[in-house]
């Protein structure tokens, strides 16, 4: 077992700057990790971990560092953890964005109605970042995963990612993205819309 501490140990789903994670080497070959603490949050929060985290030893390691991954991070391990994640797409467990709901995990929340929030990304990828999701997973792990009875949800959410938008003056444009499934990259099963903006964006997306 080893502590370390990191910028940021969950890029993309606001959580605070700052934590210590302890990892076990069994945890780090199942690619789970325990978060510690996260600015107040309380102990027991699982954040993953690309596969290449099970070659840690008891040398502390920046958790952003080479083949490390916690949910959602841009960069070279978003492949690998998009893949990490996979098996566990169906889990009826809390994700990280039920304990940001249920105010376990702290975020910049920017908006909240009684169907879904929005808060801003802890690493943005243009000026203005914000994840909006729904309260609600009801079996809305990925888009893909989406029925009948989903419609007026996804309708609110895209309704809520455009007025978000405008408040935070957007007006010129900006960009909704869905990750879906390992092939899109997705990382955390609770379906999710990234709204991008205040700079130019440039096409095809990565």
């Amino acid at each position: 077992m080893f502590v370390t501490s990191a910028r940021t140990i969950c890029s993309r789903v606001g959580l605070a700057a700052k934590a210590k994670v302890k990892v076990s080497v069994g945890e780090a070959r199942r690619g789970v990790a325990s978060v510690a603490s996260v600015a107040g949050a309380r102990p027991g929060v699982r954040v993953r971990f690309a596969p290449r985290a099970a070659s840690f030893n008891s040398s502390s390691h920046p958790l952003r560092g080479p083949g490390v991954r916690a949910c959602g991070t841009m960069g070279g391990g978003e492949e690998s953890a998009a893949k990490a994640a996979a098996p566990l797409a169906d889990s009826d467990g809390p994700t990280i964005f039920d304990k940001i709901i249920s105010k376990e995990i702290p975020a910049d929340v920017i908006y909240e109605d009684d169907k879904c929030l929005a808060f801003r990304d802890i690493a943005p990828q243009a000026p203005t970042h914000f994840l909006v999701i729904p309260k609600d997973r009801a079996g809305l792990t990925r888009l893909s995963k989406a029925h009948e009875g989903h419609k007026e949800i996804l309708g609110h959410l895209l309704y809520t990612a455009q007025k978000v938008a405008k408040d935070e003056g957007l007006g010129e444009g900006f960009r909704v993205a869905i990750n879906d499934g390992p092939g899109g990259c997705q990382s955390v099963y609770h379906l999710h819309l990234h709204v991008i903006g205040g700079r130019q964006l440039t096409w095809p997306p990565g």
